[in-house]
């Protein structure tokens, strides 16, 4: 689908701040540092577009329903495909492809001994910690962490993971860190995950800092799960990147943001634009919270302590599952407890 032509785009912009700071409106007339400050201005007023500062008539931390899109993510079970041989540490399959993930996220065992993966030498080899390993055909098994990217985009997951509804009717739940470590220290069996945990990694230069999340229990099988989650947007550019997110009703907004921008850092003032950005910001925001989906999540789901009917089956006992005695649970509404 096309984009609206009411759309406001990178270059039109552009233009637009050229001609407020009172260059040319041609852009091949523009010097190496006019492009430049330009390019500043469209840049910051886009950040404060996307997270605008409080007012009156904008809450703190407001957030764009347009950034915030679902997605979903699979679950990566354990891996057992083929025979395998192992000579001096090196673990050679047969009939089977080691996984892409084996050296970063995998853990062998074999014969009930778990070692350590050094290196994934190619589709049928990797190296283990050990030469004095002997394994038979069918007795061995590659466990993922349990530890899965998500998206580069990714600010923070909004609420919690879903399953498809002909897997489990209900959702995994986040919990702390802290809890998922307990839950892990608990009990290493797989199983359909109930608690999840979404943390930073590591900084990997010069890609910056991304997200992960862990599953507790390690995932026993592939789930598709959905989830909803805050988006980063990139820089707008000409061609890789003109249009911004939300949309044409918004381009006017946008459009005041970075003239908003241009006359505070070249002008050293809060004038006609800023006034202006705050004006249409609180009738956009009204606009969004009017207009938006309102999204109400099942009573059940989100605070913890409830666990799946699977495969459409009903009941209001918890199971007697990773070592849970079962019972039986109140609902109280309004003062009265059923």
């Amino acid at each position: 689908m096309a984009e609206s032509t009411l759309s406001i785009t990178y270059d039109e912009l552009a233009v637009i701040i050229a001609v407020f700071l009172g260059y040319s409106s041609t852009k091949a007339d523009w010097s190496t540092d006019e492009v430049a400050e330009l390019d500043r201005y469209i840049q910051a007023g886009l950040r404060q577009f996307y997270y605008p500062p409080a007012g009156d008539g904008v809450p703190i931390g407001y957030e764009w329903p347009f950034l915030k899109p679902t997605t979903t993510i699979t679950t990566i079970p354990t891996y057992s495909t083929g025979s395998l041989a192992v000579v001096g540490g090196t673990c050679t399959l047969t009939d089977g492809t080691w996984p892409s993930w084996a050296a970063t996220h995998g853990t062998l065992t074999i014969d009930d001994t778990v070692y350590a993966i050094t290196t994934r030498d190619s589709d049928a080899e990797l190296t283990v910690v050990g030469d004095d390993i002997v394994a038979a055909a069918d007795g061995w098994s590659l466990t993922h962490s349990g530890y899965q990217d998500l998206p580069d985009d990714l600010g923070r997951v909004i609420g919690d993971f879903y399953y498809a509804s002909t897997e489990f009717q209900r959702s995994i739940v986040q919990v702390s860190e802290g809890q998922i470590q307990a839950d892990l220290s608990h009990n290493t069996d797989v199983s359909y995950p109930i608690h999840a945990n979404t943390r930073f990694k590591d900084q990997e230069a010069p890609d910056g800092q991304r997200q992960e999340v862990v599953w507790y229990p390690k995932p026993d099988s592939v789930y598709v799960l959905t989830y909803q989650y805050e988006a980063y947007s990139g820089k707008l550019s000409t061609a890789g990147n003109p249009y911004p997110l939300g949309g044409m009703k918004y381009s006017e907004l946008l459009t005041e943001s970075c003239l908003a921008k241009a006359e505070q850092r070249a002008n050293d003032e809060q004038g006609l634009h800023t006034v202006e950005f705050n004006r249409l910001l609180v009738a956009g925001i009204a606009f969004a919270n009017k207009h938006g989906a309102v999204q109400y999540g099942p009573m059940s789901q989100g605070t913890g302590g409830t666990y799946p009917t699977r495969h459409g089956c009903t009941g209001g006992t918890y199971p007697t599952r990773h070592g849970c005695t079962g019972g039986t649970y109140p609902i109280t509404c309004n003062g009265e407890t059923w």
